[in-house]
């Protein structure tokens, strides 16, 4: 794969995407090997073009460690030589990387148009001088950006249409650049949005640009927002970084695939704030981004430095939505795109379909696009006018041609938000399934299942396991229902699922699961003959099984072993009480004897006890009816004859009878969800894939499937705790009662217009009625992800077709209760058998329109055709079980505080025949909002003295019955006063120039801003601090990049306050800049509740001192940075935070194996910061310790700790951090 890799990217480069000066790219002879020619820049080309050869010494490392040899030919001239031996930082950087930096090296030593070549800087630069250099003056810098591949005096532009980096930068100081940024961020507040900037916007800088909206303002049903896990108060976040400054739409859209990500990101947060903070901003990027460079999208989902979307009370800070990770990627990879063909014409659908069809038959002519692709949108009047306004539809900018990128790319967020359940969460395509749900999924493609199973995308089962076990139970006893009864529809294929080996001869297919009698010889047939193929390859070995020693012996010991560690293997023998047992393969070190885990069980299925990592019994005998007896350790034979088969039947190769079983057997390993509840309380990650032994693979991923299939909202009203009354209807004594919601997102909205009709055209007092409806056990697995309908006839439908409700519960429980039969006869249920609830049958509690006149039948039952009419709202469960507690709230019956008014005459009847009593919170009023007399429409009126305005931006459409505003009682995010000033305009009379701005706007907001802290800045003693040899080294393309990140960091300390930013530098105090001292403090801005704030308060300290040391080489290598004082607990001794013994800070990132070019001082500072305070386990002061860390020990520690985890240590690193420190004299 490295090599098709490497092929892959060299043919991605079109010609058009080189940097100036380069031409002829082409594969080489050898593998690994490219060449392309040098021809200088424009302005000053070469007398004759170079050919530069690069040559990756080892394919088999790209991407990811490989390094170049750079050579050329032989009457290159000498300059080109000694500047391709000087290029550094190569190492690990994709092809056109590569060539980004090797044209500004040779750019840079190549002469002028006068034939002169530039003359290094002296070391003695003057610092002070540059530090007031005005930024804009960067034409010799090769480092000017943030990225090594965008030299400003290379002229290395992105395409044909794109200016260069030193333009940019012109353009980026001028005030019509300022004036577009302040027109393109009105343009979408104007639009319905709160917009908000941290960073430096207006100087052309890294920056970060906020679109927020309220979350009850996008017509979501309150289901919906449970499920989705979100709050009406929060605000959906869009937030847009422009690492190398803003870009606009057309610059945007200029730009090549292969630019765009190191100009442009994206982050889709909730939070109880409009904007982040700088800190959030950086964690939700810089973290993130470098887990998907390295690491692709799977690792970012255990990187992410927000918090996740399960953490829906993390203070209201900045965290992941329900389906954040989907949408970045698709914003991130197919938003510009999509723009494109926006530009000529196309719809949203249209550009996005057209996007997926250039994607799948290559690139094509424009002249060549079909019609259909430019065909109108219709709009979905369910939904409120900001999610359907379109801002290319419309042309609200000033200017026909100048689109507001952040307000488009908050619209192209709000379709997929709020409609995402009409689209595939993995490729993004339209769902062509009828089928009605308030939870987004995937389409029918496998690939699509498994990424999204396998790339963290569905949902977190561990937060489910912890917060609503019994939901998690039931979940699960539906789908083994359903299984055990063949009557599953869609299996999990696609997930690459090896189970274990389904028995060809068919002889345990009855004993293993209880099914109707009628259907078992079908099963047995069916298992005999079509599976005997499928299972040919699954071998079957005879070993020695020691239960005392918990090890195995092979008796014909194969050439090779047939299991490897963390296999799992089902046993069988005779003197197994349970007939089977699964384990894992704990160790194959000393072949052919094999160390397994702790075997699970299979439960018995008459008693219906709950199971845990059960003990291991053995059977005297194995005849049915045989007594049977527990053998002790000291009488057990050492070892038991026994067989095994390893998990190797591929899941997609059975038939769906042998899928059926496969399900029910891997079902029937799980341990119940208390155990699973207890072992995620006490471990941390607390994640189910870490018990290994207990849970195997195939069982987790088929766990997690049915949890992220199921497509309703499902919330538990009884469980562990007492029983709300809130919540909890009164007349099902007996019944375990769940909120239950179904259908779309605006499933919602048009329930309550037909209901707002029916009511306005036949005048009721009770707009709606209350009734029934049951089915089978088996059928509900199938109604939580499509919803009810009536495309399927169990019962006959003698009165018509529609979805049949009754009155009376007695009369739905009827239909609900279908009795199993074992192979001896004896009626039994079906029911998972580690199933905490054990339950017996279920029945909904739906919401339809009074009007029974109009129904297809309302005698004896309610036959409703109209779906629209239909809103479940409780779903009751009758079981039995296993905690007394339970049963014992389960059997009262307490009436509601306060009820919802009900039809005298069509008022409910429960379990004993008496009135049913509903919450009056489980029922949304209908009447609470006006509404006019247009028929059909359900139009809102507009309120006396609201404006059209406020109408069009806040509110729904004209023809959405939910009043958007009126329900959302929060106060309003108080906007903050830079982002007021942001969008005011400049006045006329502008200042001289940018450094009198910068002046200006430093005298408004001055250091003395220190917030919420006690740090005192000033008043560390620098000649106390033992440091490092002062470094004799200066190159200048490294001194200008220092000086600017110094520049950069003071300008941030003169516009923040100290406590927002947590650290400090004084700038007045470094005379060397490739030696830094940084002091880290306000911690207590993080978590007052940290470790490391009661212990620097206890010791009287302010701040933590850090000292940082660059390298002649940054910002190719990483800098190096160590603590100074105070001295710190190691990891023995339970300390963190990435401080190791000596006091180096010992992160990936600060290696050369996660080291990234593209990384400013700013994000470094943060992240130490953050990985000192929040890391797991933290830092913690050592108390007892007095003095301060050496130099020596410190470079030692690092050392170690670069060799205990394999990265890289920098190169030069041993000279310069190694030397016997000194005291400073100031």
């Amino acid at each position: 794969m490295p090599r098709k890799q490497f092929v892959s990217d060299l043919q991605n480069i079109r010609p058009d995407s080189l940097p100036h000066g380069i031409h002829s790219l082409e594969q080489g002879e050898d593998d690994g090997q490219f060449t392309f020619t040098f021809s200088g820049d424009p302005s000053a080309p070469l007398p004759q073009p170079v050919t530069v050869t690069a040559l990756i010494t080892d394919l088999a490392e790209y991407p990811k460690c490989h390094e170049y040899m750079l050579f050329s030919d032989d009457n290159a001239p000498l300059y080109i030589g000694t500047a391709l031996q000087d290029v550094r930082g190569t190492a690990r950087k994709p092809v056109i990387e590569l060539i980004g930096i090797v044209s500004a090296a040779l750019t840079k030593a190549a002469p002028d148009k006068d034939g002169d070549t530039e003359m290094e800087d002296s070391q003695g630069l003057d610092e002070e001088e540059s530090l007031g250099e005005e930024e804009d003056d960067d034409q010799d810098d090769i480092y000017d950006s943030d990225h090594e591949a965008f030299g400003g005096s290379t002229g290395v532009a992105t395409s044909a249409h794109q200016t260069t980096s030193s333009s940019a930068k012109v353009a980026a100081s001028s005030r019509a650049f300022r004036t577009r940024i302040r027109s393109d961020l009105t343009t979408a507040k104007h639009a319905g949005f709160k917009v908000g900037q941290v960073g430096h916007l207006m100087e052309g800088l890294n920056c970060f640009v906020s679109i927020s909206i309220r979350m009850s303002k996008l017509g979501i049903s309150h289901e919906a927002m449970q499920a989705w896990q979100v709050r009406p108060e929060e605000y959906l976040v869009l937030v847009i970084q422009y690492p190398n400054g803003y870009k606009t739409s057309e610059e945007l859209q200029a730009l090549d695939t292969l630019r765009l990500a190191p100009n442009l990101g994206f982050r889709v947060c909730a939070s109880k704030h409009y904007k982040p903070t700088l800190q959030e901003a950086i964690q939700a990027f810089t973290v993130v981004s470098k887990a998907d460079s390295r690491d692709n999208v799977s690792s970012s989902a255990t990187t992410n430095a927000i918090p996740q979307s399960k953490d829906v009370s993390n203070d209201g800070g900045l965290r992941e939505t329900f389906i954040s990770k989907p949408l970045n990627s698709l914003l991130q990879e197919r938003l510009v795109p999509i723009l494109r063909s926006r530009a000529i014409g196309m719809t949203w659908r249209g550009a996005e379909g057209w996007y997926v069809e250039s994607a799948s038959r290559g690139p094509s002519n424009a002249d060549g696009i079909p019609d259909a692709f430019f065909e109108p949108e219709p709009l979905n009047e369910a939904l409120p006018d900001i999610v359907n306004a379109d801002h290319h539809a419309f042309g609200l900018g000033k200017k026909s041609l100048e689109k507001s990128f952040p307000l488009l790319a908050m619209q192209f967020l709000l379709r997929h938000f709020v409609r995402c359940t009409d689209f595939c969460l993995v490729c993004h395509r339209p769902l062509e399934s009828e089928v009605e749900a308030i939870k987004p999924y995937v389409c029918d493609q496998p690939l699509c299942l498994y990424q999204y199973m396998t790339l963290g995308f569905g949902p977190s089962i561990e937060h489910e396991i912890l917060s609503q076990p019994y939901v998690v139970d039931l979940l699960i006893s539906f789908c083994y229902v359903s299984t055990a009864t063949r009557k599953l529809k869609d299996f999990p294929d696609g997930l690459a699922l090896m189970v274990p080996p389904i028995n060809p001869s068919g002889t345990e297919i009855p004993n293993q699961l209880q099914v109707p009698l009628y259907r078992r010889a079908d099963i047995v047939k069916d298992s005999s003959e079509a599976n005997k193929a499928s299972c040919s390859n699954c071998s079957t070995y005879e070993v020695g099984l020691d239960p005392d020693e918990l090890e195995m012996i092979f008796h014909d010991k194969p050439e090779r072993c047939p299991v490897r560690r963390g296999s799992w293997i089902v046993f069988k023998a005779s003197e197994f009480r349970h007939g089977e047992m699964h384990c894992r393969v704990a160790d194959v070190t000393y072949y052919p004897t094999i160390k397994i885990d702790t075997p699970v069980t299979m439960t018995n299925r008459k008693s219906g006890d709950s199971e845990g990592p059960a003990d291991i019994t053995w059977a005297t005998s194995k005849t049915s009816g045989a007594s049977t007896k527990t053998i002790t350790p000291a009488a057990t034979p050492k070892w038991i004859n026994a067989t095994f088969q390893v998990y190797e039947q591929d899941f997609e190769d059975l038939t769906k009878h042998a899928k059926c079983i496969a399900i029910c057997r891997l079902l029937d390993t799980l341990p119940n969800v208390k155990c699973m509840q207890e072992y995620l309380s006490r471990n941390r990650p607390n994640d189910l894939k870490s018990w290994v032994d207990r849970i195997s693979p195939a069982a987790l991923s088929l766990l997690r499937w049915i949890m992220a299939s199921n497509r309703a909202c499902i919330m538990q009203v009884d469980g562990d705790t007492a029983v709300q009354d809130t919540d909890r209807v009164s007349g099902m004594k007996g019944y375990m009662q769940f909120r239950f919601a179904m259908g779309a997102p605006d499933k919602e909205q048009r329930f309550l217009t037909a209901i707002r009709d029916t009511k306005e055209r036949l005048g009721l007092q009770y707009p709606t009625i209350f009734a029934w409806h049951g089915s089978p056990l088996y059928n509900w697995h199938m109604i939580i992800r499509e919803g009810l309908h009536y495309k399927n006839a169990d019962h006959g439908r003698a009165y018509g077709d529609g979805v049949y409700h009754a009155k009376d519960a007695g009369t739905s429980i009827t239909y609900c209760g279908i009795q199993y039969y074992s192979p001896g006869g004896i009626a039994t249920s079906s029911a998972w058998p580690q199933s905490l609830l054990r339950v017996n049958s279920a029945l909904a509690m739906n919401e339809i329109a009074n009007a029974p006149a109009e129904f297809q039948s309302s005698n004896p039952y309610y036959v409703v055709q109209n779906l629209d009419w239909i809103q479940t709202r409780y779903l009751f469960v009758q079981c039995n079980p296993v905690d007394d507690a339970l049963r014992g709230r389960l059997e009262s019956d307490s009436s509601p505080k306060k009820t919802h008014p009900q039809d005298p005459s069509r008022t409910p009847t429960g379990t004993i025949r008496n009135r049913v009593e509903i919450p009056a919170r489980a029922v949304k009023a209908v009447g609470s909002t006006k509404i006019s007399g247009n028929k059909g429409k359900g139009v809102r009126r507009r309120e006396s003295g609201q404006s059209p305005l406020k109408r069009l931006k806040g509110n729904g459409g004209f023809a959405d019955p939910i009043a958007v505003d009126e329900t959302d009682d929060s106060p309003s995010d108080t906007t903050d006063p830079d982002d007021v000033e942001m969008l005011l305009d400049e006045p006329e009379s502008e200042p001289e120039s940018d450094e009198a701005n910068a002046v200006t706007s430093n005298k408004r907001s001055p250091v003395s801003r220190t917030g919420d802290t006690d740090f005192l800045p000033g008043a560390l003693d620098y000649g106390t601090l033992p440091l490092m040899p002062v470094p004799e080294y200066a190159v200048s393309g490294t001194t200008k990049r220092l000086l600017k990140e110094l520049q950069h960091l003071q300008k941030v300390q003169q516009s923040s306050t100290l406590a927002d930013l947590g650290w400090y530098i004084n700038v007045d105090k470094i005379d060397n800049v490739y030696q830094w001292i940084v002091e880290l403090h306000s911690f207590q801005c993080l978590n007052p509740k940290l470790p490391i704030v009661t212990e620097m308060k206890n010791k009287s300290l302010k701040s933590i001192v850090l000292e940082i040391r660059f390298n002649k080489d940054f910002p190719y290598t990483p800098p190096y940075v160590r603590v100074v004082r105070p001295r710190f607990l190691t990891f023995a001794q339970g300390g963190g935070g990435h401080i190791v013994m000596g006091g180096a800070m010992c992160m990936e990132l600060l290696t050369n194996t996660g080291w990234s070019s593209v990384s400013s001082m700013e994000s470094v500072l943060m992240q130490v910061r953050l990985a000192i305070a929040l890391s797991e386990p933290p830092a913690r002061l050592d108390v007892k310790a007095h003095g301060d860390y050496g130099t020596g020990e410190a470079a030692d520690g690092y050392v170690r700790a670069c060799a205990t985890h394999g990265w890289t240590v920098p190169p030069g690193f041993k000279e310069m951090a190694y030397g016997m420190g000194r005291k400073r004299e100031y």
